[in-house]
């Protein structure tokens, strides 16, 4: 009895442990999906219409560079509801900081979101301004209407380069409402309630701890 009595102790203790690192894991497998697929998308569109997102939004706007690129992706639709400035009260959650408080204001509010045969949510924001050196953002929910709903856990935030590429977002906005890189972007990836949390899909992507280089984002960062 003191044995089974032992054996129960040591796994109410482990199973939390063990659950959270196995929701982890799923994460970062769809983060791992997900941004596989929006690259290809990017490059398949570069490839057929000789034009970038970075240059088409430019020439365009940013619904329209969405909807070329979403037609890239097979089952990609209109989230029902979805329009520019009210996507977070039509898909029923408010967006969160790493510290899973609610995020005044959002990153990707210039465009419908799409969403994917496999549940994953785009979006984007405003299209290039003449100094750009990158943009529009592109705003990714791995898993949808799933939780937590935060930045830096399932919601991440990605650019286009002026060459085409799909690059995370590390960059600060200017009085003129262009981007340039952050000279730290790991002060901004936190769970401050100050943090800019877009900066975390830089450290989602190379699996690297903003607060230690030594360890894993996905395994030791994320709570």
């Amino acid at each position: 009895m003191i044995t089974l009595g032992v054996i129960g102790a040591v796994a109410a203790l482990t199973m939390p442990s063990l659950i959270a690192n196995y929701r982890k894991e799923v994460l970062r497998a769809q983060f791992k999906k997900a941004y596989s697929e929006i690259s290809q998308a990017a490059l398949l569109l570069q490839t057929k219409e000789e034009i970038n997102i970075f240059e088409y939004a430019k020439s365009y706007d940013s619904q329209r560079a969405l909807d070329i690129l979403m037609s890239q992706l097979q089952g990609a639709v209109v989230l029902e509801g979805s329009s520019t400035y009210s996507n977070f009260t039509r898909i029923f959650y408010h967006p969160k900081l790493l510290n899973k408080i609610d995020k005044a204001g959002q990153y990707c509010d210039k465009t419908n979101v799409y969403r994917t045969s496999n549940g994953i949510f785009y979006s984007m924001d405003d299209h290039p301004k003449d100094e750009s050196i990158a943009d529009p953002k592109l705003c990714i929910d791995i898993n949808g209407i799933s939780g937590p709903n935060a930045y830096g856990y399932d919601l991440f935030v990605f650019v286009f380069t002026k060459e085409g590429k799909v690059v995370p977002f590390k960059y600060k906005w200017t009085v003129y409402q262009t981007v340039e890189e952050l000279e730290n972007p790991a002060e901004q990836c936190s769970y401050s309630g100050i943090s800019n949390p877009a900066s975390c899909s830089y450290y989602a992507l190379a699996d690297i701890s903003p607060q230690d280089a030594s360890k894993s984002y996905w395994k030791d960062f994320l709570k």
